[in-house]
């Protein structure tokens, strides 16, 4: 794998969360892409597919036809796509509702979870 393939793109429209997030990916030393919008994440991952990408807030931010549009092309098939929500959230146990989602990263995130996930991630591309 290409090492610009090496990094993770959070898509975070709010900005809520993604310095959380971002902090713990720089503990990792982990090159990360925040986009602002699904345009700028979708012109991101069709230059240069990431292994990870993290998508956070409500169900908009990573609704199906924004999942899909990210797995178009050869490139991202191996790319591991996952929503940040809350807990209460009643979206994120139906893995069934969510196709195209590889799984969901529930708050409050802790570095070891984030950490498997990067390794996981990783490993996928291989």
């Amino acid at each position: 794998m290409s090492k610009t393939h090496r990094y993770i793109l959070v898509l975070d429209t709010q900005r809520q969360e993604s310095s959380g997030v971002h902090s713990l990916l720089t503990q990792l030393h982990c090159p990360v892409f925040i986009a602002g919008t699904a345009e700028q994440a979708l012109a991101k991952v069709h230059q240069v597919p990431p292994y990870l990408v993290i998508l956070i807030g409500d169900g908009q931010n990573w609704s199906q036809p924004l999942v899909e549009q990210l797995r178009q092309g050869a490139s991202t098939a191996n790319m591991t796509i996952v929503a940040l929500t809350d807990s209460t959230s009643p979206r994120w146990g139906q893995q069934d509702e969510n196709p195209g989602l590889d799984g969901f990263l529930v708050k409050p995130l802790s570095g070891e979870v984030l950490t498997s996930l990067v390794e996981s991630a990783l490993a996928k591309q291989s």
